[in-house]
């Protein structure tokens, strides 16, 4: 199991003690996992597989916050400050893991005074969170685009050659959402790469042609 940057556990033992406290589970992709709103009874720690974290956006819709996968502690903020859920999970693929309650995990933190470690992963996806909405409002559709298709080849991406296979299927909406653009700019954008040779698009898949030049138009280093 690799492990997420975003988990609040860093010692690889203490990962596969909290493991062993839970049942193993699985969801098909497009499932709910956990519902904004609903009370915090359990955790999920992803084995295999990704997720879509999002919430409710203040005209209905669905707004996505961030993408999931293996190594990750899903719902601990809410089990452990006793609080509803603050999004809702779905799966992107279909996914395995551990599912923990809520009474084993306080356990868990209180047993091996984990306190500090759960408290700085939450203040770091704050601010992680924060600085990517600032960024999102200074870029242009195209550049936050390429920033998202960079982040998802890395996190989710597999390469053969000097090319980058993403077998996860995002709709145009989807990714409007999540880089706080329109559909139709979305479109317009993915159109551009193409045309550009920076990446194609097939049924249920995306491939990136040239990480490099993207990263380029994406303004990361690298």
């Amino acid at each position: 199991m690799s492990k997420d940057a975003t988990s609040p556990l860093e010692d690889k033992d203490q990962l596969l003690e909290l493991e062993r406290l839970g049942t193993p589970v699985t969801f098909p992709a497009g499932r709910v996992i956990f519902t904004e709103g609903h009370p915090s009874h359990t955790v999920l720690l992803i084995k295999e597989g990704h997720v879509i974290v999002g919430k409710v956006g203040e005209d209905g819709s669905e707004v996505l916050l961030a993408t999931r996968g293996p190594g990750v502690v899903l719902g601990d903020e809410g089990v452990l400050m006793s609080e509803p859920r603050s999004a809702t999970v779905r799966a992107l693929t279909d996914v395995s893991g551990v599912d923990i309650t809520a009474s084993d995990l306080i356990e868990f933190v209180n047993e091996r005074r984990l306190w500090p470690e759960m408290y700085r992963s939450a203040v770091k996806r704050r601010r992680e969170s924060d600085e990517e909405r600032v960024l999102l409002a200074r870029h242009s559709v195209k550049v936050r685009l390429a920033r998202w298709l960079v982040n998802v080849a890395d996190e989710m991406g597999e390469q053969t050659g000097t090319n980058w296979l993403i077998d996860i299927t995002f709709s145009q909406q989807d990714i409007a959402s999540r880089i706080g653009a329109s559909r139709e700019g979305v479109a317009a954008a993915l159109r551009h790469f193409r045309e550009e040779g920076l990446v194609s698009t097939g049924r249920h898949t995306l491939t990136v042609h040239d990480m490099h030049a993207l990263r380029a138009t994406a303004q990361l280093k690298g």
